[in-house]
């Protein structure tokens, strides 16, 4: 049931007694603003916690491993402090976390630290395809006790095309690189930069819904 905007679970232990049982607080681990559009399309209420995490300090020898451990990084920083993220102790809460990287063979491609980078990035990844890896992470908890957790990865292929030295140029100065993942947005950059998307295109946004609608239906979240 929805009322105001709010999703409340109605339990019924009498005829004449209504116990009301509000949805889970639901958390995303991310300022990612790909993300966060992507949690506004599905109509649920959330909100954001940015974490304190230095995950640049995060890293395994295997890519997949290293997406990995930083997801289940993002998501433990916020279950493992609940007053720094202001976590409620008296309902149930589910904390969401994901990290997204592209990866050719066992090189990673994250955020850019800056236009330099960027562009070597860029260039290395232009007129080929690439695998854009989401892991997501996500935590149940109830009264502030963890009652189960999932971890998941999508994969999706990816293919930029070339482009010229002037579009790159350009593209360096009109878009925000340093908040992409591999340099690139599908929601953001040039539409004409992806050339082709064979596999989950939430994924490349960095939030398969693949992997979080299932969760959410099995909690009542979304029907």
């Amino acid at each position: 049931m929805q009322y105001n905007g709010i999703l409340m679970k109605l339990s019924f232990s009498s005829k004449n007694q209504q116990d009301i049982v509000l949805a889970p607080d639901v958390i995303l681990a991310s300022q990612s603003i790909g993300r966060k559009t992507l949690m506004e399309k599905l109509g649920i209420r959330f909100r954001i916690a940015v974490t304190r995490l230095d995950e640049e300090k995060i890293t395994d020898p295997n890519p997949l491993k290293t997406i990995q451990k930083r997801a289940i990084a993002k998501a433990m920083e916020v279950v493992s402090n609940p007053r720094v993220y202001m976590v409620p102790d008296d309902r149930e809460v589910l904390v969401i976390a994901a990290d997204s990287m592209a990866v050719v063979g066992k090189k990673t491609y994250g955020k850019a630290a800056d236009r330099d980078a960027a562009m070597k990035m860029l260039k290395e990844l232009m007129g080929k395809a690439h695998v854009f890896t989401t892991t997501m992470h996500v935590v149940h908890m109830d009264k502030g006790k963890v009652k189960k957790s999932w971890t998941k990865t999508e994969t999706t292929k990816v293919t930029l095309r070339k482009m010229t030295g002037p579009e790159l140029e350009s593209y360096l100065a009109r878009y925000d690189f340093t908040r992409f993942a591999a340099g690139y947005a599908l929601n953001e950059t040039p539409w004409d930069l992806v050339t082709k998307v064979d596999g989950s295109y939430t994924n490349v946004i960095g939030l398969p819904f693949e992997i979080l609608l299932p969760i959410l239906r099995t909690l009542k979240i979304i029907v």
